[in-house]
């Protein structure tokens, strides 16, 4: 089955009764180029191995900013990316303005997973083909919901996607009770030793300024991308670090 057909037909089945939309979700996003998401109390970090100023995205996962404090991360069928991400714009936008305040993201959240789930469950129309990560930033502090392809989420410190995100997963393990009393410095470090230790391996991939993306999201500020100059002076404490530990 061709990859255009999982977004033209309505439902598809593999020989075996599995959806096929789902199952290329799957697989997309453990294929993808990685993207890596950690939160602190105050701060959130985003950091992968593709590069954009506006929309990181490579074939199988797609990073898509559409507010100074909220984005999604999705994998697999890309117009199903582009379509939640016009209607959360629009539910969010709709909030801010009937209640006059910044929508809080669990809200959002919340009516995602009712989208989501009424395609696979409720609706005529074929489920969507896609896994999704959502990060934001409210007055609770900065959020993580990973998103099952039923619509079930569930909040996270941290979420991983892409190629070889079974390593990472061990990395992230051994922080993961300290995240919230990181310093944003402190944040940014441990997210580039977790994704270095996790590629070191990697024949094609060398962690560079000009081959990763960085972006900060916290507490009195929107998100913005790192500077491949910040970036740059960042990888050179964390060599220096690992030099004296040497």
């Amino acid at each position: 089955m061709f990859k255009h057909q999982y977004s033209s037909n309505p439902i598809i089945f593999s020989p075996d009764g599995q959806l096929s939309q789902l199952n290329y979700a799957k697989i997309s996003s453990e294929r993808g180029n990685l993207i890596l998401s950690i939160k602190s109390k105050n701060h959130l970090i985003l950091m992968g191995s593709l590069k954009s100023e506006k929309l990181y995205s490579s074939r199988e996962n797609r990073v898509l900013i559409f507010d100074n404090n909220l984005s999604i991360i999705t994998t697999g069928i890309s117009k199903d990316g582009k379509f939640l991400k016009e209607v959360l714009k629009k539910k969010k936008y709709e909030n801010e303005i009937s209640s006059n305040r910044f929508c809080q993201i669990p809200n959002i959240a919340n009516f995602c997973s009712l989208v989501i789930g009424r395609n696979t469950y409720y609706s005529n129309l074929r489920p969507f083909g896609i896994k999704l990560t959502m990060i934001g930033y409210d007055s609770t502090g900065p959020l993580i919901f990973d998103f099952n392809s039923d619509g079930s989420y569930q909040r996270s410190k941290y979420s991983v996607k892409g190629k070889d995100s079974n390593k990472i997963l061990c990395y992230l393990d051994q922080f993961v009770n300290k995240f919230d009393d990181f310093s944003l410095d402190e944040l940014i470090l441990k997210t580039i030793l977790i994704f270095s230790e996790s590629t070191k391996n990697s024949k094609k991939f060398f962690v560079k300024e000009d081959s990763i993306f960085l972006s900060v999201l916290g507490k009195n500020s929107e998100m913005f991308i790192l500077k491949e100059k910040v970036i740059k002076f960042y990888l050179k404490i964390h060599q220096n670090m690992e030099k004296k530990l040497e």
